[in-house]
């Protein structure tokens, strides 16, 4: 699949002129991933070996990647141009400093991402490019990976769906007495297995699930208790994200009503986010529905984008003012906690279209509080 068919660059290039920047550089595994159709593992697990994408203005993108990389990116890439740097030997941002200004970029302005580049990088790429100004680009990213094609979006959903697979198989074999290490086991396995290249999981029982981000342990499965997990992977480059609850044995009149109030508040809060609304109306109307159901808001934020990068722009904060957009593919996720401390999670990925909000995720039903018997 070519750029031109997985993502917009046109969408890039007007941000980029809207910015006034005159070269992007993407050095992050995900945008270095968006620009060049290429997932490095060493990006991911060693992130200071620098592999970039250089997005100009005008003229075609190329790449300058760790010689260890350039059998992969040469590989996987639709980019032609590829550049190589030799580790330990050089340093990437002489050798970008020397390309951009054998391109006539020397004087450039320059976008770069600030959220991710070191100091000591950002700093030697304006030593080395005295007359070039040095942006951040990271808004630039921001806006147009926000704004998903309709590939993508076949993608997220997918992947969203291969997610709920994972969660409802490995539940539905889930005993009372098993381990949280055995569960959260078995849907890690079977992500990877359903074609996840790499993944991550939150499962917790008990007074566990009220920790944002357990490990999984030792501790077993119990009759009455709240089994809470929240779980992704990356599929094609993009990730997933899906929080769903259960609970072990017969639930009781608090449980069975405190999900279903949950359940509530998050459609009303998913039937928000139409376009032309924004992000902090999406929160408030989330906290409304709390409200008036009872229920105790401890969240600053309902739900974020989602795309190459787990949490992406926009995040659905009381503070955020952007607007939804046809084309935005948000994770909904409220929370709250019971009378024993046991915290009820469920996300969901939905799309903003011109009209209603459509909700990718349904594999499992969420409806109802899952029983773990």
């Amino acid at each position: 699949m070519r750029i031109e068919e997985r993502i917009n660059p046109k969408s890039l290039q007007a941000a980029m002129a809207a910015a006034g920047i005159d070269v992007l550089v993407g050095a992050s595994s995900e945008n270095f991933f968006y620009l060049t159709d290429t997932l490095l593992l060493s990006h991911e697990i060693i992130p200071e070996r620098l592999c970039m994408a250089v997005m100009p203005s005008e003229g075609v993108p190329w790449a300058l990647v760790c010689y260890c990389e350039e059998l992969q990116t040469r590989q996987d890439s639709w980019i032609g141009e590829i550049h190589v740097y030799h580790e330990f030997q050089e340093s990437p941002m002489e050798v970008l400093a020397r390309l951009l200004k054998e391109q006539g970029w020397g004087r450039a302005r320059i976008g770069v991402e600030k959220r991710f580049l070191a100091g000591v990088y950002l700093e030697e790429l304006e030593a080395l490019l005295p007359e070039a100004t040095v942006l951040a680009g990271d808004w630039v990213f921001d806006q147009a990976r926000s704004l998903k094609t309709p590939q993508e979006i076949e993608i997220l959903r997918a992947a969203g769906l291969e997610t709920e697979r994972a969660i409802l198989e490995s539940f539905s074999r889930s005993r009372p007495g098993d381990s949280e290490k055995e569960v959260a086991n078995r849907i890690s396995t079977r992500l990877l297995e359903g074609g996840g290249t790499s993944s991550w999981i939150v499962l917790a029982a008990g007074t566990n699930t009220a920790i944002n981000h357990p490990w999984a342990g030792s501790k077993t499965l119990e009759l009455g208790e709240i089994v809470r997990v929240d779980t992704g992977a990356t599929f094609r480059g993009y990730r997933s994200d899906v929080a769903r609850t259960a609970v072990v044995g017969e639930p009781n009149r608090e449980q069975l009503g405190l999900y279903r109030k949950l359940r509530e508040a998050e459609l009303e809060t998913i039937s928000r986010a139409r376009a032309g609304t924004r992000a902090c109306c999406v929160y408030e109307g989330f906290v409304g529905a709390f409200q008036r159901r009872g229920l105790s808001v401890t969240s600053q934020a309902v739900g974020h984008g989602l795309g190459t990068g787990l949490h992406e722009y926009p995040i659905l904060n009381g503070k955020e003012g952007a607007e939804l957009t046809p084309g935005m593919v948000l994770c909904i996720e409220p929370a709250v906690l019971d009378s024993r401390g046991f915290l009820y999670h469920v996300e969901d990925l939905v799309l903003v279209t011109e009209g209603e909000p459509r909700i990718l995720t349904g594999h499992m039903n969420a409806d109802d509080l899952f029983v773990i018997t």
